[in-house]
């Protein structure tokens, strides 16, 4: 395991993709985008959102998504 983070802009554009490509989204964004250089641009900042996912990538590694990251747990209302 390693000490490297993502940062808040890297965990807001992770976030926006698995809401919108729900349960298998890791699936999605490895063999999908990463592993064909494709850009996501359908999420809420476009292609940017896109280039800070690829960003990810290099950052930390394919393996590093599967292996190491899981997404914030949001707070429970009330």
């Amino acid at each position: 395991m390693t000490d490297r983070q993502p940062n808040a802009e890297q965990i807001a554009a992770l976030e926006a993709f698995a809401a919108a490509h729900g349960r298998k989204w890791k699936d999605t964004l490895s063999m999908t985008y990463w592993y064909n250089a494709r850009i996501w641009r359908d999420g809420p900042g476009g292609e940017n959102m896109g280039a800070i996912l690829h960003g990810v990538r290099n950052q930390f590694g394919g393996s590093w998504l599967y292996d190491e990251f899981k997404l914030p747990k949001k707070p429970k209302a009330g």
